[in-house]
């Protein structure tokens, strides 16, 4: 796993199936589940497998996010802050934040560009959305550069410790440094808004916290604020970058989703989510020794869920390297997760991609790589995109 860093992992991955579903890595010093089955199996049960939080120590939780946040709890607590998000994020919610927030970034990003005739769409436009957007909802000055800038390096340095299941060292070092730094851009923020309320996003954590969520205080609407600027901006970052390398290299989708912005674009931001993803693997725990599909596994022994290799398991999948547009269920792969962690922000994620892209279509109808640029890579390791993108229109 661990040599699979900025090149094509999925060959590997086919040969690691071959092996079984779940295989031992030595390198990662875990099991590597690359089945759809056995990822779902392990994922959809937290009473077997636990989440790698419960043995975290207040330090991992802390650089994290914070103990109350929503993707470190467990039990009734997760249960409740869940109820929350789920809320928050609900499909009904999205035209609001389409309107007031989406369309206005993605508009000026592509104003920045557009008059130049060139860009390069992973730093100027997929990195830059959906960190905007979360300011913006936040009432920060999304336009400020700098700020927007500075926070994106920080998640990215959290989001690399996560990657490598929590390690020491300098990894930890500067996540530990990301994480002080985003506290004191939140806290002042939360304090201001237990008592002015407004339509921000941290208002409404507070007030829908206060109805769902017994003995909801500033500790716990700052370590939520947390999680949700970090499970909006890079993850989702990644799934816009994946999906307009997509656009740009298979003609025959790029010309089914500008016909059709409706069926046929929904099912593209689906099937870009199962190619390619954009968070590569989390990490379970197993609770006690049992078997999974055969292979067994002891008490304690990690097991990184592979849905990479799950979501082109060919076992489940027809064709599973493919762009289908028409597949029966576009939406079972488990690039958001499945189970009682599927992904709150899930309507959020699908929201920033699809308007990401009807942006591009719109407004830049001739755009296409530059052949004289370097070309696109899938890069880096446990949250990857295509890029560089450079383009010209």
């Amino acid at each position: 796993m661990l040599s699979l860093a900025n090149v094509d992992p999925f060959p590997s991955y086919d040969e690691l199936r071959k092996r079984g579903p779940l295989v031992w890595d030595p390198g990662m010093n875990c099991w590597l589940a690359v089945s759809y089955d056995a990822c779902k199996i392990i994922e959809s049960d937290e009473d077997t497998f636990r989440i790698m939080y419960v043995d975290g120590s207040p330090k991992t939780l802390e650089i994290n996010g914070g103990a109350t946040g929503v993707s470190v709890m467990t039990g009734e607590k997760h249960g409740a802050m869940r109820r929350v998000y789920l809320k928050l994020l609900s499909p009904s919610a999205m035209t609001k934040y389409r309107v007031d927030h989406v369309l206005p970034v993605i508009n000026d990003a592509i104003d920045r560009f557009q008059k130049r005739g060139s860009a390069e769409l992973v730093t100027e436009y997929a990195q830059a959305i959906p960190e905007r957007v979360v300011a913006s909802m936040f009432g920060l000055p999304w336009k400020d550069d700098a700020l927007v800038m500075q926070v994106a390096e920080w998640h990215k340095d959290i989001v690399a410790w996560i990657g490598m299941k929590n390690a020491g060292g300098e990894l930890m070092q500067k996540a530990q440094n990301a994480s002080d730094k985003l506290n004191e851009l939140f806290l002042p923020l939360v304090l201001e808004r237990k008592d002015k309320r407004g339509d921000d996003f941290i208002s409404l954590l507070w007030s829908q916290g206060e109805k769902d969520y017994p003995g909801l205080g500033v500790t716990e609407v700052l370590h939520n604020t947390r999680d949700s600027a970090i499970g909006s901006g890079e993850t989702t970052a990644n799934a816009i970058a994946n999906a307009v390398y997509l656009y740009l290299t298979n003609p025959e989708a790029r010309q089914a989703i500008t016909n059709d912005q409706g069926a046929a674009l929904n099912a593209f931001v689906e099937e870009t989510l199962r190619l390619l993803g954009s968070v590569q693997w989390r990490f379970r725990v197993a609770n006690r020794d049992v078997s999974v599909l055969g292979v067994s596994v002891k008490k304690d022994d990690v097991i990184c869920n592979l849905h990479a290799a799950a979501n082109r398991d060919p076992e489940h999948y027809s064709c599973p390297h493919a762009l289908d547009l028409n597949r029966k269920a576009p939406n079972d792969h488990l690039a958001l997760n499945v189970g009682p962690r599927l992904c709150a922000g899930m309507h959020f994620a699908r929201l920033l991609m699809r308007e990401g892209m009807k942006g591009l279509i719109e407004r830049l109808p001739e755009l296409r790589l530059d052949t004289s640029m370097e070309p696109p890579r899938f890069r880096n390791y446990s949250h990857r995109s295509y890029g560089p993108l450079h383009v010209l229109f």
